[in-house]
């Protein structure tokens, strides 16, 4: 089976970790890192560092002291994934020679017909996480099989298959 997909970093990945754990969790008070990395298997180090931009996004709030933790900065429902995966940081490109940075790097950036396409797959799904909201991930059960209620199917790791 040939899995397509476009590559999304661990450092998304796990910014949309903690913001689902975050969300989860927190009617319970502020939500201690260690928890967040411990159920997302996240070393410490790494996540605070991801938490320290969520926060400085504004997505997250920092309480201090003891009984202190992250809780969302405003509610689940407005919050889109694409609000997360800017906060992470990270650039989604299907392929890097989307970027405007890189008409010097491309001598075929002007005359490429095959950016076009892959910049569109790139504002595809921009568009989904820009209408994807992180409440609905909050008490969604993982996908594992079938489709979603998009169309899409979910991306299976070919790693070790042949």
């Amino acid at each position: 089976m040939v899995c397509y997909y476009v590559n999304v970093t661990t450092r998304a990945r796990y910014s949309l970790r903690a913001m689902i754990d975050i969300a989860r969790y927190q009617n319970n008070g502020p939500v201690r890192a260690a928890d967040i990395g411990g159920r997302g298997q996240v070393s410490s180090g790494y996540l605070e560092r991801i938490l320290k931009r969520l926060v400085e996004a504004g997505l997250v709030s920092s309480q201090k002291g003891p009984g202190g933790g992250y809780v969302l900065a405003r509610p689940a429902a407005s919050i889109s994934l694409a609000d997360v995966f800017r906060a992470s940081g990270e650039e989604l490109l299907s392929v890097p020679c989307i970027c405007e940075d890189c008409v010097e790097e491309c001598p075929l950036y002007d005359q490429c017909r095959a950016r076009a396409a892959w910049s569109q797959v790139r504002d595809a799904a921009l568009q989904y996480m820009e209408q994807r909201k992180l409440a609905e991930f909050v008490d969604a059960k993982c996908r594992a099989e079938g489709e979603n209620k998009q169309g899409l199917r979910p991306l299976r790791s070919t790693a070790g298959s042949s």
